[in-house]
C-alpha cells in the first residue's frame, strides 16, 4: 500500500484490520469497473434508442426495433443520434421520453401498459383519453 493513500478501513486505533489487503482488492475492483466502462464506450454492443434514449443491444434494436417506444430505423439513424448526443444536442425525436412501457391511469391509478392504454383505455375503470 502506498504511503500517500489513506486506508479505507479504519479499525481499532486507526489500524487496518485487513493489513492493506482490503485496499488492494477495492483498487482492483475499481480498476476493473473503469476498464469495463471504457470498453463499453468504445464497443458497439449496446446502443441508445434515438427516440427514447434507452440503452439496448444494438443488433436487437436494429432488427426488431425499440422494445420501449417501438422505434424502427437504420444504423445510420443510431449513429447520427449518437453524434448529436456527443455534441451536446438532443435527439430530434425525443417526444416519448417521459412515457415508459407502463404508466398509471390518471383516473384510478392502476398500472397499465402505455401502448394499450393509449389505444383502448384503462382495463379497470374504462377511462380513455
Amino acid at each position: 500500500m502506498s504511503k500517500d493513500k489513506k486506508s479505507r478501513f479504519g479499525g481499532l486505533f486507526g489500524l487496518d484490520p485487513t493489513l492493506g489487503l482490503g485496499d488492494k482488492v477495492i483498487d482492483h475492483v475499481e480498476e476493473a469497473q473503469e476498464e469495463e466502462r471504457e470498453r463499453l464506450k468504445k464497443g458497439d454492443y449496446y446502443a441508445l434508442c434515438p427516440n427514447c434514449d434507452r440503452k439496448q443491444i444494438k443488433q436487437n434494436l436494429l432488427q426488431s426495433g425499440c422494445f420501449v417506444c417501438a422505434w424502427q430505423g437504420t444504423e445510420e439513424d443510431v449513429e447520427l443520434a449518437k453524434a448529436r448526443r456527443q455534441a451536446g444536442g438532443s435527439s430530434s425525436s425525443l417526444r416519448n421520453k417521459e412515457l415508459g412501457y407502463k404508466t398509471d391511469c390518471p383516473h384510478c391509478g392502476t398500472l397499465v401498459i402505455t401502448e394499450e392504454f393509449l389505444k383502448n383505455g384503462c382495463w379497470r375503470c374504462g377511462y380513455k383519453e
